[in-house]
C-alpha cells in the first residue's frame, strides 16, 4: 500500500473524528488535546522536512471549530511532500528538546501513520467511558468504501 492512501484515509478518518468531536459537547478535554496534537504533530513533521519553522506547537490545544481547516492544510501539505518527495532521502532536524535526528522519509511518514492511529486510540477509549460511540477507524472499513 502506498503512503498517499494511507494519508487519503488518515485525513478522512481524522475528519470524522473531528466532526464526532464537534457533535459532542461533552466530550472528555482529552479527546480534544489529543486530537489537535495529532493534527500539531502531522504540522511539526512537515515543518521539519520543508525546513520552514512550524506554525504550531507539538501539544497546542486548537478550538474545535478550526480543526477541520487544520486538518485539511496538514494533510495538502503531507500529499505535496509525496509529491516531490524521495522515501529514501534523510533528513536532519531537531526534536522539541533540541536534540538532533536523522530519519528518512519513509520512516517519518511511517511514525506519522503510527502516531496518528495511537491517539485515535486513546480518543475512543476516552468517548467510550464518556458514553460516546467513536467513529469507526478501521483502515479495512474505509477501504471496502472506496
Amino acid at each position: 500500500m502506498n503512503y498517499l492512501r494511507q494519508f487519503q484515509y488518515n485525513e478522512e478518518i481524522t475528519g470524522t473524528f473531528i466532526d464526532t468531536l464537534l457533535s459532542h459537547p461533552n466530550s472528555p478535554a482529552n479527546a480534544g488535546k489529543w486530537l489537535s496534537h495529532s493534527l500539531d504533530a502531522l504540522m511539526v513533521w512537515v515543518s521539519r522536512v520543508t525546513q520552514i519553522p512550524p506554525t504550531v506547537e507539538v501539544w497546542q490545544e486548537h478550538p474545535a471549530d478550526q480543526l477541520h481547516a487544520l486538518n485539511r492544510e496538514v494533510h495538502q501539505a503531507i500529499f505535496s511532500l509525496l509529491e516531490r518527495g524521495n522515501l529514501h532521502h534523510v533528513y536532519t532536524y531537531q526534536n522539541s528538546k533540541g536534540e538532533t535526528f536523522s530519519n528518512s522519509l519513509d520512516e517519518i511518514l511511517t511514525h506519522l501513520i503510527i502516531h496518528s492511529a495511537h491517539h485515535r486510540a486513546q480518543i475512543s477509549s476516552a468517548w467510550r467511558e464518556a458514553g460516546i460511540t467513536p467513529p469507526v477507524s478501521d483502515f479495512i472499513f474505509w477501504a471496502r468504501g472506496k
